[in-house]
């Protein structure tokens, strides 16, 4: 098995990522986050290391052994013909499953409903978890219940991932029929094709320049050559066999690759691949900050996005870098420089302790000329972590930069957009404010397609949010409308139309009472054809008369 982490490796990885954040710092305020897991500590024996840090993450002893850290990811060495995460879990097949349920018919849905149950990109580990669950859950209450509960929980969980074309239920193919020109055009095509103008003539020089060019290319020389030590001794055939020239021919795929910077610590051949599979940067969050600055995470949003959102957290931190200040700073989003600054200040405020250390100095004028000095220096004993906290700041401050809606909520037609949308408490105003969006893309320009496709996607969320909201006037005709009989059904429908207080509704509430009216009516009309039905059958019907037979006894 390959191990991710070497003793050389894993040091210069940490290096690399103690540029931008202090590891030490982030084992002191965060000691639970991943990425510790993938930055040992290196104290110059590999194996010691190696075994202390899984002593250390047992439950990443998995991922450690078949994980490897490549910069700021973590990949794992896929093969090309590697099989699916499915059928790499042993206790999900079908042979497993049989053996714990003693059924083939229940041993294949259960498999059926794991799959059902588990998202569309799961991994091992989570067919491994959610197996291994309602096994015992099956050992605990019995398996039809159990499977019951699989199922149930499986159909709501594919109905919310299926796709469009999942949910298609019938679609037909018909072959398109080939368009015939008309008489006018073949005739339009012939003229055009009679009229068509030659071909420019070969231009002699042009073609002489380019063949002199070829001939210049294909004259030239290698100047050395650069010799593999290792291919000529593993790909020479020699007296090789086959198996054993197989064998040098994969163990010299399998060399250890190297890059610019050194050793990467990777071994593939050519036949795989690297997958990544966890992301370094995406776990630094608010967690990682010590407690004194942890509050000025709440204010790294606002300062981004500017404008209606965090117009006074702005206008707060100008204030604040610009102490003279202006009347009314401006809001707009800070730029990198203004939180550079603001940063620094508000760090500066919160690690504001400052200590006089004594420190001895001795300089030398020559041979027997030495003088010592005591001086006393004015230090900042939390300045290793106040630097800890700017760096991880930094960090959450570029983040913003890779998520598109905070990025798009910088430009002032957006972010205004998107709050009207949002505070609209009316489907007919959400319809209005998607016109005028669609005005700001087409007309005006302060849109860019991906902006307003965000705000049409908003839009419809919205409607859906609106779309159960319902007032206690609009519910009472709602029970109007349920109890209705079909003269009150007509009246209620010209009410709809020209009632003052209907007339004031919302237009998703008029949408709901229209539903309901249509609904009734088509109950009513089941019920009025049912009633029909009972009656020519009563007519038609004719009730069975019973016969009395009376016999006669003659008198002896």
């Amino acid at each position: 098995m390959q191990r991710g982490f070497s003793g050389g490796n894993a040091g210069l990885e940490e290096e690399v990522m103690a540029e931008r954040i202090n590891i030490e710092q982030l084992r002191k305020y965060a000691p639970n986050n991943p990425m510790l897991a993938f930055s040992p500590v290196n104290t110059g024996s590999p194996m010691q290391d190696w075994c202390s840090h899984l002593a250390l993450n047992p439950l990443r002893r998995r991922e450690l052994e078949e994980f490897a850290i490549l910069g700021d990811v973590v990949v794992r060495i896929a093969d090309e013909l590697e099989p699916e995460a499915l059928d790499r879990v042993r206790i999900m097949s079908l042979e497993y499953a049989m053996k714990v349920l003693d059924d083939e018919t229940d041993a294949k849905e259960f498999v059926k409903c794991v799959k059902a149950i588990a998202s569309p990109d799961a991994g091992q580990y989570e067919f491994e978890q959610i197996a291994a669950y309602y096994y015992g859950e099956i050992r605990r209450r019995g398996v039809s219940e159990v499977l019951m509960e699989m199922g149930l929980l499986g159909m709501q969980l594919e109905a919310v991932t299926a796709t469009v074309s999942d949910r298609e239920i019938h679609f037909e193919e018909s072959n398109s029929t080939e368009q015939k020109l008309s008489v006018a055009d073949q005739r339009r095509v012939k003229e055009v094709a009679r009229n068509r103008k030659p071909l420019p003539p070969r231009c002699p020089n042009f073609d002489d320049e380019m063949q002199a060019v070829l001939r210049r290319v294909g004259r030239q020389k290698i100047s050395r050559m650069i010799f593999d030590d290792f291919a000529d001794f593993y790909l020479d055939a020699g007296d090789k066999s086959i198996e054993d020239l197989d064998r040098d021919f994969t163990t010299f795929e399998q060399l250890e690759q190297f890059d610019e910077n050194g050793l990467i610590g990777i071994t593939m051949s050519s036949s795989q691949r690297s997958v990544v599979v966890f992301d370094l940067d995406c776990e630094i969050d608010a967690d990682c900050l010590p407690g004194e600055s942890r509050e000025l995470y709440a204010q790294i949003p606002k300062l981004f996005v500017g404008h209606s959102l965090g117009g006074g957290a702005v206008q707060e931190g100008r204030r604040m870098i610009n102490c003279a200040g202006w009347s009314m700073p401006s809001r707009h989003p800070f730029s990198d420089q203004e939180f550079e600054e603001w940063m620094a200040l508000s760090l500066d405020r919160i690690y504001d302790r400052k200590v006089i250390r004594s420190a001895r100095r001795i300089y030398s004028f020559g041979k027997r000329n030495d003088i010592e000095i005591l001086v006393d220096q004015e230090i900042n004993p939390d300045f290793e972590e106040m630097q800890y906290a700017a760096s991880v700041l930094r960090l959450l401050w570029q983040k913003q930069y890779s998520d598109f809606h905070l990025r798009s909520l910088r430009h002032d037609t957006y972010q205004e957009t998107y709050l009207a949308i949002r505070g609209t408490t009316d489907t007919a105003d959400v319809a209005d404010l998607k016109k005028k969006a669609y005005a700001d893309f087409k007309d005006q320009k302060k849109l860019s397609l991906k902006e307003f496709t965000a705000l049409n996607t908003v839009a419809k969320s919205q409607e859906v949010r609106l779309k159960d909201q319902c007032s206690k006037e609009a519910r009472q005709w709602l029970r109007k409308v349920e109890s209705a009989t079909p003269g009150q059904i007509r009246f209620l429908k010209f009410a709809l139309y020209n009632d003052a207080e209907v007339k004031a509704f919302k237009r998703q509430e008029k949408q709901k009472l229209w539903d309901a009216v249509r609904a009734r009516e088509a109950e009513l009309k089941n019920v009025s054809v049912r009633t029909n039905r009972l009656i020519q059958t009563s007519l038609i019907t004719q009730p069975s008369v019973q016969r009395k037979h009376v016999q006669v006894i003659p008198s002896a």
